[in-house]
Parts: C-alpha cells; sequence; structure tokens
C-alpha cells in the first residue's frame, strides 16, 4: 500500500497510529491486479492522507485498521484532483 499526505491541510493529531495501520503486517499478497483509494479527512473536513492499495485484501485490511483507531467511513466515494478515491474516513469525535 502507498500513503501520502495532501499539502497544506494538517493532519489528525494520531496521524502516525493511521500510517502504521495502514502499513501491511507481513502481507505478501500485494499484487491484486486492482488499485483501491481511501482518502482520511482532517479536522477541517479537507482529505489530508490518501492510501492506495493494490487488492482487495489489502483494502479491507486497512480499513479494518482504521475503524479499530475510531475512523468511520463516511459512506460516500470522492474525486480528488486526479485520484478516485472510493472510500473517505473521518475521525468520530469529529463527525459529532
Amino acid at each position: 500500500m502507498h500513503t501520502w499526505i495532501i499539502d497544506q491541510v494538517p493532519p489528525l493529531p494520531n496521524d502516525t497510529q493511521i500510517l502504521q495501520a495502514l502499513r501491511p503486517e507481513a502481507d505478501l499478497l500485494t499484487g491484486g491486479g486492482i488499485a483501491l483509494n481511501l482518502g482520511i479527512l482532517a479536522r477541517n473536513g479537507q482529505v489530508y492522507r490518501v492510501a492506495r492499495a493494490f487488492g482487495l485484501d489489502d483494502y479491507n485490511r486497512a480499513a479494518d485498521a482504521l475503524e479499530r483507531l475510531g475512523l468511520v467511513p463516511t459512506g460516500r466515494s470522492l474525486r480528488l484532483h486526479d485520484i478516485s478515491l472510493e472510500e473517505v474516513f473521518v475521525d468520530q469525535a469529529a463527525r459529532a
């Protein structure tokens, strides 16, 4: 999985944990033939991090890990510049 920060958008306070959650744990099935993008919203509502999974297993593992950290899917896809995001996650505390 590849992940990157969107310039000029402040990251969430637990971004270090988010980054760790997005890293595969010795996952050898990285060549899924499909790229799926996740977005993570900053507290200001802008996407600050994009993560690209290479296969559905990688995507589902990352989504589960983000949910364990308290991030929830918004239930919407999004187009960010030239990147299509299949799902966008937001900190549950920020939604309240």
